[in-house]
């Protein structure tokens, strides 16, 4: 799993006014979610951005003054309706040997069979949210689709690994190789 260190500050107050004067310098309000007690604090939007504007999953290493370093994966952000820029971001303090429910990213792998005979390849998941103990976490999925012909479909019951249960309808299409319109005329003119 990517890691990444980051100095947090804690926040002095919670009041609106205050996390808007925090985004108007450059800082996002945070708040991260522990067993023992929840911290608020702020962080550097160009600093969220590198772990926020990616596919990957990051373990976060959270140095905040007075408090512990403290393990964490980015959990909620929330955007605002109207523009889209980030207003607030969730924190979950990770303990070792506890679940966790976790959304990680569907990678791709292989060169389908379908494709090569010119159908088009759709994949209808990106990420797929799965329970896992902590010390398991994934930096993705890799979804095979060597064998996939024109018509086939992957489904979540085709996935399976011991160390997660997945947390998705098992008949819930993955991806799937669709004949395109070149395929169906080249078959038509046989």
């Amino acid at each position: 799993m990517n890691c990444i260190n980051i100095q947090g500050k804690k926040r002095k107050e919670i009041k609106k006014k205050y996390n808007s004067e925090l985004r108007n310098y450059g800082y996002i309000p945070c708040i991260i979610y522990s067993k023992n007690k929840n911290i608020k604090f702020y962080l550097l939007l160009s600093i969220l951005k590198k772990i926020i504007l990616t596919y990957k999953v990051y373990k976060v290493i959270l140095s905040i003054k007075n408090e512990n370093k403290i393990e964490a994966i980015l959990k909620e952000i929330q955007f605002n309706p109207i523009n889209d820029e980030i207003i607030h971001v969730d924190f979950f303090e990770l303990k070792k040997d506890k679940y966790i429910i976790i959304s990680i990213p569907i990678i791709s792998v292989g060169h389908s069979l379908g494709v090569s005979k010119g159908g088009e390849y759709k994949l209808f998941l990106n990420k797929i949210k799965i329970k896992i103990i902590t010390d398991d976490i994934l930096d993705h999925i890799d979804l095979n689709i060597n064998n996939l012909d024109i018509g086939d479909s992957l489904y979540i019951k085709n996935i399976y690994n011991p160390k997660y249960i997945i947390l998705h309808n098992s008949n819930e299409v993955i991806a799937s190789i669709k004949s395109s319109r070149t395929y169906i005329k080249e078959v038509h003119e046989k």
